[in-house]
């Protein structure tokens, strides 16, 4: 009983975060001890001026916990295909080192650094001709 008690707690919150229409970072306490700013609407300040966005996609959900971790969700108006292809070469563009790029059970994966930071895009096409790209990129 205390477990659904639980889960239902935690699905008001997440429904309460999800329909608030404030795009100010909010900043809780992980069990880790670390703090995480959580975000919608614009990449993190923790994300290089340099990467890419293709044009017209949208900054989702972001999440920053002081360890160096940076998580983004983009929305892209273009193909898996196509959207890793954008990625591929702007990231080389912007100074990144693209180390691989490869299409692996139906997602793109594209494994990325830059001096000792490393990052990490998954492209999925959920809808057709609409891809989810989950952007990580870990600051040492």
């Amino acid at each position: 009983m205390l477990k659904w008690r639980v889960l239902l707690f935690v699905a008001i919150a997440v429904i309460g975060a999800a329909c608030s229409d404030t795009t100010e970072p909010t900043t809780s306490g992980a069990p880790s001890g670390e703090d995480v700013v959580f975000g919608q609407g614009e990449m993190p300040e923790t994300i290089p001026a340099e990467f890419p966005l293709p044009a017209g996609s949208v900054v989702g959900s972001t999440m920053v916990i002081t360890n160096g971790i940076t998580e983004v969700v983009i929305r892209v108006s273009a193909a898996r295909g196509v959207t890793a292809q954008f990625f591929d070469q702007g990231l080389a563009s912007g100074g990144f080192v693209v180390d691989r790029s490869q299409d692996e059970d139906g997602r793109w994966l594209i494994d990325f650094s830059r001096d000792a930071t490393k990052g990490t895009l998954v492209i999925t096409e959920p809808t057709e001709g609409i891809s989810q790209v989950v952007l990580r990129y870990n600051v040492p």
